[in-house]
């Protein structure tokens, strides 16, 4: 009988679909601060479940007290075969310690890749608009339109970069093209034909740099992607593109990004995400007129968490069944270092 670890808001929501799902044959373990389990209760969990409410407003560095005791709890449970994560990205240092001690890692690819896209989307159509002039004009109660060498630029025509080609760079490739706009997409391992597609390897970035407006990253930190877009990737574009990053903070190197925006190459950019996180209150990001933070917020929905539990709760059906868990992270997922 597998035993599985979860918070109490799961259990009170999904216990009996979790119990459906095993065929009855499942033992719910609780991580509550409040009563916690013992050193033998935590030696028996075989499965946990990570879900969204635990993880909250934590970042990869800074953990409210329940994610804190979730991870310890993950740490002391010595039988643990199988964690479950809320997320895309398993670049959080405890998901790499799980990876690095032979834990299983599924992830929840694709639960809010629509939203991801939405807002990168959004970030491009309010750089591409100038709406950020308008924003910054209303605060101080100007009527400025942006007319004659200040009017925007139409998008159709223009080209963009798409890195990483999963559940999110795909929807946003689409959503581009729509607009009229040439779209490359980058991914690690391209496949056969992919060429034809404009599907290429994140090799090919610094060569395709030179003709595109607009470079949108959503791809996983990785080995592979660590400051992929750098100094002499961001001096190749034409003067005057923009970035938008909506994957992780680590894929862009950030200090060559501000000297790119004080030198004008970069017009504007639209960042969700850094490489430390909260945003330092003194990061000079927060001041410039021509960037839009958001807080890590591109994929929030009301309906993203549940979303998660439901892809849990088909790997469940699939773990009693003995059968292949699906969107389980390679083992070569780890980082050299978890920042």
């Amino acid at each position: 009988m597998p035993t599985l670890l979860i918070s109490s808001r799961i259990r009170r929501e999904f216990g009996d679909p979790l119990q459906a799902a095993a065929g009855d044959g499942l033992r719910l373990f609780v991580s509550d601060p409040e009563s916690p389990l013992t050193s033998q209760q935590l030696a028996e969990v075989d499965i946990a479940l990570l879900s969204l409410d635990v993880i909250d407003q934590s970042t990869k560095t800074v953990l409210t007290p329940q994610m804190r005791f979730f991870c310890d709890q993950l740490r002391a449970a010595s039988g643990l075969q199988w964690l479950h994560v809320p997320t895309a990205g398993v670049d959080r240092p405890i998901f790499q310690e799980m990876l690095r001690r032979g834990v299983r890692l599924t992830n929840s690819s694709g639960a809010n890749a629509e939203a991801v896209a939405h807002t990168a989307v959004m970030g491009v159509m309010v750089l591409a608009r100038g709406a950020l002039k308008w924003i910054h004009a209303q605060r101080e109660h100007r009527w400025t339109p942006l007319r004659g060498a200040d009017a925007p630029g139409d998008l159709a025509g223009q080209t963009a970069i798409v890195v990483g080609y999963g559940p999110i760079g795909r929807s946003i490739a689409r959503s581009l093209e729509a607009l009229g706009l040439t779209v490359h997409k980058l991914r690690h391992s391209p496949q056969p034909g992919d060429a034809g597609q404009g599907i290429h390897g994140y090799a090919r970035l610094p060569a395709l740099a030179g003709s595109a407006q607009w470079l949108v990253m959503a791809c996983p930190l990785t080995e592979a992607t660590r400051r992929l877009v750098n100094a002499s990737v961001l001096a190749a574009m034409p003067r005057g593109s923009f970035v938008v990053n909506v994957g992780r903070g680590g894929v862009l190197d950030e200090q060559a990004l501000l000297d790119a925006l004080a030198s004008g190459q970069i017009a504007g950019a639209h960042l969700d995400v850094f490489e430390q996180e909260p945003l330092a209150s003194d990061s000079p990001f927060w001041d410039l007129p021509n960037v839009l933070v958001s807080p890590h917020n591109a994929g929030s929905t009301a309906q993203y968490g549940d979303r998660c539990v439901h892809m849990f709760l088909d790997n469940l059906r699939r773990w009693v069944a003995g059968r292949p868990l699906v969107q389980e992270v390679a083992r070569d997922r780890t980082l050299k270092s978890s920042p």
